[in-house]
């Protein structure tokens, strides 16, 4: 499956502005690694644990220090970028309702419409006239990013404080993708940097599918005026 950009201003700016989502996140992640390198390549003198403790309590203190430097850091960071490629998701479907707002003069806005941002813009694609890409695995995968998105912002990662409901759902997803903690005592969202790739890569062959639908209504519109088909008239 490749990603096409067929001339749409739109969707070029869109892509562009994943890309350097992406390049954000591998700047971010080689910093990870090296801070994390940098702090096991220090000394307990030079961390400035001893001689104020001793060997056991500097073991403790330095193992505690350690983790959050290779993994509550990056969790926390890996959370935070999902949340943004998710607001940039929705910032992109904004602009692509509004546009359709004003070119098939739909009276109200698409957050005027029930449900979640993605139910939104699927709803407006209706009223639009134009089918939503919503039938195949990269939709259903968009919509777990979601879940894990709710789940980061609302329960602040924690899986056990999910509804029954949505933590049956979201579990399995988890694990089939290895984003579940395994070091805590209670389980958490554990974001790895490959996910996180993957997520942007997902959002990319998405909205690549949205353009895809509306380049594909076009298309059919201009056949149907050129062939009368449209509310009866002659084409011109």
């Amino acid at each position: 499956m490749s990603i096409t950009i067929r001339g749409d201003f739109d969707h070029l700016v869109a892509h562009q502005r994943l890309e350097k989502l992406k390049q954000c996140l591998n700047v971010t992640e080689k910093y990870l690694g090296e801070a994390k390198s940098e702090f096991e390549a220090k000394s307990y003198e030079e961390l400035g644990l001893k001689p104020l403790y001793p060997q056991d309590v500097c073991d403790d203190i330095y193992s505690e220090e350690l983790w959050y430097y290779a993994v509550k850091f990056p969790r926390i960071l890996r959370n935070s970028f999902l949340v943004t490629a998710h607001s940039l998701l929705e910032y992109e479907l904004n602009v692509i309702c509004r546009k359709l707002k004003k070119v098939c003069q739909i009276p109200i806005s698409w957050s005027d419409l029930k449900g979640d941002k993605l139910e939104q813009a699927k709803l407006y694609f209706k009223l639009a006239g134009i089918e939503f890409p919503s039938h195949d695995s990269i939709w259903k995968e968009v919509k777990y990013y979601y879940k894990i998105r709710n789940c980061v912002v609302h329960t602040n990662g924690l899986i056990n404080e999910l509804q029954d409901k949505d933590r049956r759902n979201l579990v399995p997803y988890l694990k089939k993708k290895s984003i579940i903690s395994e070091d805590t005592i209670d389980e958490e969202i554990a974001l790895t940097a490959l996910f996180c790739k993957e997520v942007i890569t997902t959002i990319q062959y998405f909205l690549n599918d949205v353009y895809e639908a509306i380049s594909a209504a076009k298309k059919k519109l201009k056949s149907e005026i050129k062939n009368g088909e449209l509310e009866g008239r002659s084409p011109s």
